[in-house]
């Protein structure tokens, strides 16, 4: 099973672009000692030479994705689940950030993909560059505090990426970050591709007006009405006022369905998790432009 993970790996990152610095490398490293065989035949030495490349930048990518595989169990399971994401994006690069001082531990893996769509490729990884960074700096700052203050701590956070879900028509991926300090809290951000359109959808893209936000806070509160009356443990940190945000996190199954979700403490207790609500078609489509 192992050896088959890695003979699809990979057979994904075979078709990798060979980016112009890895060009630069390999020509200059193999400038000197096949400087004659260049002026004797320059045909078959860039014959070889390509062969070569291509032969790198597989083996370095495989060498890569078995290092980070064993050194870290989230990585591995990132990569399980989007090697290759639908037929529109793939992954390319991990762009990985790490802070382990002062009894901070910072693991933060993010893609970085590639599109036939170059216009979602660039708002893709300029969002995920930004999250990325933003959580990196955040981190770095409670580092710096603590190097004033002369104090350690004992907290640890982890980013990482998956897909969440997929259907003939949309793609879902999520931007996980999970926090442990005296207890663990996560939370998450999603993308939702179009994959017609190639375009990020957004609830208020969906529904093109602010209606949808009482229809599905409304609808919402009903569902968390009955979970409680069927499980009296099943409680939220709501009343009758409740509201969902207008970019309130979301995807759509794989059965088309809306889903809303929500992070840990949001609205329940720790313990509940990541809740999300099932938002019925025929409410979805009155919503629908």
């Amino acid at each position: 099973m192992k050896n088959d993970k890695i003979d699809k790996l990979k057979e994904n990152y075979n078709n990798i672009e060979i980016p112009k610095e890895l060009d630069d490398v390999i020509n200059d490293a193999f400038n000197e000692s096949e400087n004659k065989k260049l002026e004797n035949n320059k045909k078959d030495w860039r014959r070889n030479m390509k062969n070569m490349k291509k032969w790198y930048a597989s083996a370095a990518a495989v060498g890569l994705i078995i290092v980070s595989v064993n050194a870290s169990s989230t990585f591995a399971k990132s990569l399980e689940n989007i090697p290759v994401i639908g037929n529109i994006i793939r992954v390319v690069n991990f762009n990985n950030y790490r802070i382990d001082k002062d009894g901070m531990d910072v693991s933060i893996s993010l893609p970085e993909v590639s599109s036939d769509s170059k216009d979602l490729e660039y708002k893709l990884n300029k969002e995920f560059e930004k999250e990325g960074k933003e959580a990196y700096k955040k981190y770095e700052a409670e580092v710096e505090k603590l190097e004033k203050e002369g104090k350690t701590t004992h907290k640890s956070a982890e980013m990482w990426s998956e897909t969440v879900a997929e259907n003939d028509k949309t793609l879902s991926v999520a931007i996980y970050n999970t926090e442990t300090e005296a207890s663990a809290s996560t939370s998450r951000k999603i993308y939702n591709i179009d994959k017609k359109d190639k375009t990020i959808l957004t609830l208020e893209g969906m529904f093109g007006n602010n209606d949808y936000v009482d229809v599905l806070s409304k609808n919402i509160l009903s569902q968390m009405k009955e979970r409680t009356k069927k499980d009296s443990n099943d409680v939220y940190f709501v009343d009758n006022t409740f509201k969902i945000k207008k970019d309130q996190p979301f995807y759509i199954n794989d059965k088309g369905e809306l889903v809303i979700c929500f992070d840990e403490y949001e609205v329940a207790p720790g313990s509940a998790g990541l809740v999300e609500f099932v938002i019925p078609s025929n409410i979805v489509s009155k919503l629908m432009k």
